[in-house]
């Protein structure tokens, strides 16, 4: 009798099991999430250039039915101001496209993307980014400007505190305000220093006029310029002063026969007034030590 009652025990718990299980046909939910978007490489970040940026969405995996890609825009904003915008027309699931604008000037810029698929649901992504003035033409022929404060010296850049030439000694050293640096548009950089210059103490001068002093006597050297930067390439190349390194001033932090194999110079500034182009260049010697040179083209 109990064997019986623990066998009737076991068949309802068998019962009951097989009722609670699954029977494959219980309702469940699909999530629709919304595109993702991948912002890739981006091109033209100088004034007057195309700007493009690549992209990449995706809706999920290859084949699926859930939904598909539909549509995309894009925007570009600078200064509170949208300055840019477009479509995008993604096919299928995965999908890489280019954004392609014109005419933007130099500044920050936030893009902004969006992806929607057949379902509705939308995702979007934004990064920012810089356009960088449009890179003057400094080919030909350059000298110091023969200006009060073209030779500047003080502990902070653009600083005349220790030192700025004045309009009489500009007069003084009349023989270095002829010296003449010409960039060439092959990359070719020419020093011409004449029969005399200004000659230092480090050079074993007496802060003169005099013959030039090797190898500071002019030659054929190497440039490069990106707007930003000014780099001059070979032993004893320089522009404004030659003792001016960013290793330090030769005579003074280091020795005076230690001779760069290239100096680069920040550019402060292009500019063209009247038909005349000038340009300002800072450099830093040692920490705390900021020298300025401006020059004009002939």
């Amino acid at each position: 009798m109990k064997n019986k009652f623990l066998l009737s025990l076991m068949s309802l718990a068998i019962v009951v099991a097989v009722a609670s299980c699954d029977n494959g046909n219980a309702d469940f939910s699909v999530v629709d999430v919304e595109p993702s978007i991948t912002l890739g490489a981006m091109d033209g970040l100088v004034e007057g250039g195309t700007f493009t940026l690549s992209v990449t969405f995706s809706d999920g995996a290859e084949g699926s039915t859930t939904s598909t890609l539909a549509s995309g825009t894009w925007n570009i904003v600078s200064g509170g101001a949208q300055v840019a915008n477009g479509t995008l027309t993604p096919t299928g699931d995965n999908w890489d496209g280019t954004i392609s604008a014109t005419g933007l000037t130099a500044g920050d810029h936030t893009i902004t993307v969006s992806a929607t698929d057949t379902n509705g649901n939308t995702g979007t992504a934004s990064t920012d980014f810089t356009v960088a003035s449009a890179i003057p033409d400094i080919t030909g022929t350059w000298t110091m400007e023969p200006v009060a404060g073209s030779l500047a010296v003080g502990p902070n850049p653009g600083s005349g505190e220790w030192w700025s030439i004045s309009a009489g000694d500009v007069t003084t050293r009349a023989c270095f305000y002829d010296d003449t640096y010409t960039f060439g548009s092959d990359g070719s950089f020419t020093i011409a220093v004449g029969a005399d210059t200004w000659i230092e103490g480090w050079q074993g001068g007496g802060d003169a006029c005099g013959a030039p002093v090797a190898p500071v006597n002019g030659g054929s050297f190497t440039y490069s310029f990106n707007g930003a930067s000014l780099t001059v390439n070979g032993s004893a190349s320089y522009l404004g002063l030659p003792k001016v390194t960013n290793a330090g001033e030769l005579g003074n932090h280091i020795g005076a026969t230690d001779f760069q194999a290239s100096i680069t110079y920040q550019v402060q500034s292009v500019t063209e007034s009247n038909g005349e182009l000038r340009m300002e260049l800072r450099i830093e010697t040692v920490a705390g030590v900021h020298w300025t040179f401006r020059l004009i083209r002939q």
